[in-house]
């Protein structure tokens, strides 16, 4: 689904007033934060390459160190406390239980532009750019790129999914320290979606569920209704036609459905459960030279997930976002099916290695549930669930005959909801018809609002 246009515009327009009145500040308060948590007097302080949620500044110190203080920034993310707290916690549990080389966290809190994080540096370039077509506006795969090269990238962020496969949890949500020094499930998972259909969609943060769920049934029950407030709540650019939002309408009721029968065949619906980012991919690795990785960043989005996350084929195989997949997806599997066997033989033999190695034990191999995964399509089931933009073409071309049959009008697909559900469908058509004719921005939260939350 679009993103509705004049939400994305005050977005906009709230980001450039934050980041002037950050610039206008920085680097001395970059560099004041720094000294407030590092020993060592700031020399320097240097902005990085923006990200898509953070501004960053380098800040060198007195005793030959570096270290980078992020700000979280307003216009790109909602939740900007929920988002530090939840990364500062997953950084120190993946550097404590993992070997992936992730930043030390220094310090955190509320500075005057919001949220920021103080962590250590890590030496390194992004995978992404040795590997994307220079050529392109948006990360795709380099078309000429040896085998070989590619191996190697793979290898690397292989070796990191493998690490994520072996912390289990009881509940799915983000993980917090307890008091005790043990790691749980204490809040709800602040999911990409979540974030990026506040800010793109205007839907407003209180009709997502506060709480940790205890089972993957309950979870994927609050995913189905997520994609139904996306539609309900986005009032510009959510439809084109009577046609069109009855297709939708109809598709996230079908989609509930589907939901709860594999929620109801799974074993694993109670767990255990495994860490998940939404947002891992190359762009996210630091590697040398010689493609050994130095570091992962940016764990905003992770959080303790159903084991379908982890089995599902990693959607950045071609370095491209689900919203920048061509709309015919036929198209697009002719390109990923190769790559996606590539990694699947570089994943087994990571596993081997690691297995012989004793690092790794077999219960916690993913290449064959991963290969399942394409084969029984639960691979699109766990992108659609998370990626509302794309949500439309992957559920119709997918999903929808896989668990209904062959499909033959839109008017069979909608006998199949219940009856309230069939009942309400000519009443939420004409209000959302009224609302595109309308093309007005409803405010849910004051931007006075925003810098707080």
């Amino acid at each position: 689904m679009d993103a509705d246009e004049l939400a994305v515009q005050r977005s906009d327009r709230i980001f450039q007033v934050w980041v002037q009145h950050l610039l206008a500040n920085a680097p001395e308060l970059a560099s004041k934060l720094a000294s407030q948590h590092c020993s060592g007097a700031p020399v320097t302080a240097n902005r990085l390459a923006n990200g898509a949620f953070n501004v960053c500044y380098q800040v060198s110190l007195a005793n030959g160190s570096c270290v980078v203080v992020r700000f979280t920034a307003l216009g790109r993310v909602i939740a900007r406390r929920e988002k530090v707290d939840d990364e500062v916690a997953i950084l120190k549990f993946l550097g404590q239980h993992t070997r992936i080389p992730v930043p030390k966290t220094f310090g955190h809190g509320k500075s005057m532009v919001g949220p920021y994080i103080v962590m250590s540096f890590i030496e390194g370039n992004s995978l992404s750019g040795y590997l994307r077509a220079s050529s392109q506006e948006i990360d795709t795969l380099s078309p000429s790129i040896s085998m070989s090269f590619l191996r190697k990238a793979y290898s690397g962020m292989a070796e990191v999914i493998l690490e994520l496969s072996k912390p289990e949890f009881s509940f799915i949500g983000a993980i917090r320290e307890s008091e005790s020094g043990g790691w749980t499930v204490s809040k709800r998972p602040l999911t990409l979606n979540m974030n990026r259909i506040a800010q793109f969609s205007n839907i407003p943060h209180e009709v997502f569920k506060q709480g940790y769920f205890t089972n993957s049934a309950d979870y994927f029950e609050g995913l189905a209704l997520q994609h139904l407030f996306h539609l309900e709540h986005q009032h510009n650019d959510a439809v084109i036609d009577e046609a069109d939002c009855r297709m939708k309408y109809i598709a996230r009721y079908l989609f509930g459905k589907c939901l709860r029968q594999i929620a109801a065949d799974s074993k694993h619906c109670n767990g255990p459960f495994r860490i998940y980012c939404d947002d891992l991919n190359p762009g996210n690795v630091l590697v040398n030279s010689d493609l050994v990785v130095t570091g992962v960043i940016d764990w905003e989005f992770s959080y303790a997930a159903p084991v379908e996350y982890s089995h599902a084929p990693p959607w950045w195989l071609l370095l491209e976002r689900p919203e920048d997949w061509e709309l015919d997806l036929d198209k697009f599997m002719v390109r990923f099916m190769p790559r996606f066997h590539t990694f699947l033989e570089v994943l087994r033999e990571c596993e081997s290695k690691k297995i012989n190695d004793g690092s790794l034990v077999q219960s916690q191999c993913i290449s064959g549930a991963m290969e399942r995964s394409l084969e029984t399509g639960m691979f699109w089931i766990s992108l659609a669930s998370r990626h509302g933009a794309m949500f439309d073409e992957i559920y119709w071309k997918f999903i929808d005959q896989k668990f209904f049959g062959p499909f033959t009008t839109i008017d069979d697909r909608l006998s199949l909801l219940k009856d309230e559900e069939r009942e309400n469908i000519e009443t939420f058509v004409a209000k959302k018809l009224q609302q595109a004719s309308e093309r007005t921005l409803v405010i849910h939260y004051e931007t006075s609002e925003l810098v707080d939350f």
